[in-house]
């Protein structure tokens, strides 16, 4: 008899040990990171000056993929390769959205850097960067 109380008391003890670490386990409790989320981030630019109508740029990040452009009449070139995407925006745009890519988690949106290679105007003349700001946001 008291064989079959011993692994009943086994038992009720491996059974409340499992519940117990179910319970403790995983993300779902709000404490831990969140998940990843993928999705798209968006170059923007704002300027103190006049618009910009060519914008050559560089981002970096891991997984960056799949460029598009945002403006319907703006044409897109880019390279990619690793963590940089190069990118070249033809189209008059002063603020606002200049492209937008995929990544694998758009939380960490903070990561990803744009840097502003050269800005020129509808003349093809060279602005000054020093008016021009970019940025990554989702």
């Amino acid at each position: 008899m008291s064989i079959k109380r011993a692994n009943w008391s086994l038992a009720a003890v491996v059974v409340s040990a499992s519940l117990l670490a179910g319970a403790c386990g995983g993300d779902d409790d709000g404490t831990g990171p969140p998940a990843p989320l993928p999705g798209q981030l968006t170059v923007n630019v704002s300027t103190s000056g006049g618009p910009g109508a060519a914008f050559k740029l560089t981002v970096t990040g891991e997984g960056i993929a799949s460029p598009v452009k945002v403006g319907t009449s703006h044409q897109l070139y880019t390279f990619a390769s690793g963590d940089t995407l190069k990118a070249a925006l033809i189209g008059t745009v002063s603020t606002g959205e200049l492209l937008k890519f995929s990544v694998p988690d758009v939380n960490q949106a903070s990561s990803y850097r744009v840097t502003l290679n050269e800005v020129a105007g509808s003349d093809n003349a060279l602005l000054s960067l020093g008016s021009f700001s970019v940025s990554v946001s989702q």
